[in-house]
């Protein structure tokens, strides 16, 4: 093998060796996106559930006597609260 032919083959070599660790990197690249999605999946089922419950907490205010309201409202304040600081929190990411 000629000198030039054995710094071919180094050259090669190097190229498959950084051609391997990006493959290696593209890998775990993946693997944190789908944790990603599912960690936002997630979050985004717990946004749809407070959602839900600061909903039916409105409609059980609108249908309350009046001697009841303010004790429902309080609820649903700190419901629409959490919901709102959720909201922030999921976006910020």
């Amino acid at each position: 093998m000629s000198k030039r032919d054995a710094y071919i083959e180094k050259a090669q070599a190097k190229i498959d060796e950084h051609a391997a660790k990006v493959d290696e990197y593209k890998a775990k690249l993946k693997g944190k996106v789908a944790d990603k999605k599912i960690e936002a999946h997630e979050h985004l089922e717990k946004l749809e559930h407070s959602l839900n419950e600061a909903k039916a907490q409105l409609a059980e205010m609108i249908g309350s006597a009046e001697s009841a309201w303010e004790e429902t409202s309080k609820r649903f304040e700190v419901l629409a609260d959490d919901l709102s600081a959720s909201v922030k929190k999921f976006f910020a990411k």
